[in-house]
């Protein structure tokens, strides 16, 4: 199972989205300063996440999630068809 995730840095005031197989593993390593695109943005919050069946549904989504550009929509998307954290 893959997942397409939301994180939050309330540092930066930004949002971020990603995809995984592993979720919890890979909002650790944002956590941790793994990624030099994430690593300014510590702490990350997961704000909520999608389940896909597969990489190529989870590439596909998370395209759409980013080309949209707002967060209102978005965390609404996520509402509708995942688990939102807030």
């Amino acid at each position: 199972m893959d997942f397409v995730y939301y994180l939050y840095s309330e540092k930066l005031g930004k949002h971020y989205i990603g995809k995984t197989n592993a979720l919890e593993v890979r909002l650790y390593e944002h956590n941790i300063g793994k990624d030099t695109f994430t690593k300014t943005g510590m702490p990350w919050q997961l704000v909520g996440y999608i389940n896909c069946e597969d990489n190529g549904e989870a590439s596909k989504l998370e395209n759409r999630l980013k080309k949209a550009k707002n967060p209102k929509y978005v965390k609404w998307y996520i509402k509708q068809n995942g688990v939102l954290m807030e």
